[in-house]
């Protein structure tokens, strides 16, 4: 069954409005950020393969050398057999997050579940290979770093870190004091398990490690992050005035089509194109050509609806389509109000690019003053491609140049 599939199903949608990373049809922006989380989810779900098979096979080098070194009489059945199970626990659980990563990807503290997962089944390792004596607690280093991998936040990667250090504190606290009876190990003192010295240098030590690198974890991968965001703004958006770019724009468009589609919404695009801007630039020069660009993307910006949840986005997306022409993606907005969309009377196209019209129209650099035409199309209303709506919205707005300029105009149906 495809993920689209179970995503339209009702009892999916019940559980996503209660747990899910957001309320509701999700936003462009949300399904975004969600593919981000999937794409982490599934690199993790393939690390933690490595880290088994590791794990695997250090298992039978260590069981074949002891064996053959007479050292493998001291290991018990009950010991091998809990080991077995943990590790198959953990290949169940990775097959269940290998299937579904996508669906689980939509609901909240779905990471911070399989990470404490790890933490429990490490511990249990921890335990049935020595407690005190063991060396697998380095493994809980790189359940550290995948935590700062796959969680946005540096207090959850912190957070993780502590639980890390916590709960193997309290696996040597409860084996010293025998609540729960300490295992042996072949070629180690056992003594050592009930040194009070020992125990709490270890866990100290142990601790202060999974601290450290919870905190240069976040940090590092909070810089990364950043750079890829900048990277990333380098490559959507126009240099000059900040608006998102014409690529950007057929990839938001399309990805607004396959959602309303999906969810059954409308929503609607329009185009701009600044009257008579070459004769502009030809009396007042392309430095000043270039300020009116960028006063009317500062209109855009302040018209256009944003999200202030962390981090903030865009609700519109206003681009520079090419030149003097400009296009703003209006999800879940109709034409007029109330046509096809559940959403507040008052948010409708028309009115959006009327706005944006009078605006223009007030501007003023210098004195000198400046307007703009409009094309408006809603999808499906004239059309449900791309193109489609592209050509509807351009040839609505050239409809206002040729009637005259400083107008707006609906697309045809």
């Amino acid at each position: 069954m495809t993920v689209e599939r179970i995503e339209l199903m009702e009892w999916f949608k019940s559980l996503i409005k209660r747990f899910g990373v957001y309320r509701g049809d999700p936003t462009s922006h949300e399904l975004e950020l969600l593919g981000e989380s999937q794409g982490r989810m599934q690199l993790v779900v393939k690390t933690r393969w490595l880290l088994i098979i590791l794990l695997a096979i250090y298992g039978m080098y260590a069981g074949g050398f002891m064996y053959f070194s007479g050292n493998g009489a001291d290991l018990r059945i009950s010991q091998l057999l809990v080991l077995g199970g943990a590790m198959a626990a953990v290949v169940a659980y990775n097959l269940f997050y290998h299937r579904y990563f996508r669906e689980l990807s939509h609901f909240v503290c779905i990471n911070h579940l399989q990470i404490l997962l790890d933490i429990l089944f490490v511990t249990i390792l921890i335990h049935y290979s020595g407690g005190a004596l063991s060396w697998f607690w380095a493994v809980y280093l790189v359940l550290t770093l995948e935590a700062s991998f796959l969680l946005e936040r540096r207090g959850d990667v912190w957070f993780i870190g502590a639980v890390g250090g916590l709960i193997y504190g309290a696996l040597l606290t409860a084996e010293f004091y025998g609540i729960i009876p300490p295992i042996g190990m072949p070629l180690i003192d056992p003594a050592l398990q009930h040194n009070f010295v020992y125990v709490m240098l270890l866990w100290f030590w142990v601790s202060l490690m999974n601290g450290t690198v919870a905190i240069i974890s976040a940090y590092l991968m909070a810089i990364i992050r950043k750079r890829e965001n900048d990277l990333k703004l380098m490559v959507i958006k126009d240099q000059m005035t900040k608006l998102y770019n014409r690529g950007y724009f057929f990839r938001t468009l399309n990805s607004e089509i396959q959602r309303s589609l999906r969810y059954d919404h409308v929503f609607s695009v329009i185009f701009l194109d600044l009257d008579n801007f070459k004769k502009f630039n030809d009396t007042y020069g392309h430095l000043e050509g270039d300020r009116l660009l960028k006063a009317v993307a500062q209109i855009f910006r302040d018209n256009i609806r944003r999200s202030e949840t962390e981090p903030p986005y865009d609700v519109d997306v206003p681009c520079r389509y090419g030149g003097e022409e400009f296009a703003i993606i209006l999800p879940e907005t109709p034409l007029k109000p109330g046509l096809g969309s559940e959403s507040s009377s008052s948010i409708n196209a028309l009115g959006f690019a009327e706005r944006i019209r009078k605006d223009v129209e007030r501007l003023e650099i210098d004195g000198r003053k400046a307007t703009v035409s409009i094309g408006v199309a809603s999808f499906p209303q004239h059309g449900s491609t791309p193109d489609a709506l592209v050509k509807a919205a351009d040839d609505a707005l050239y409809r206002a140049k040729n009637g005259g300029k400083n107008r707006v105009e609906l697309a045809v149906e």
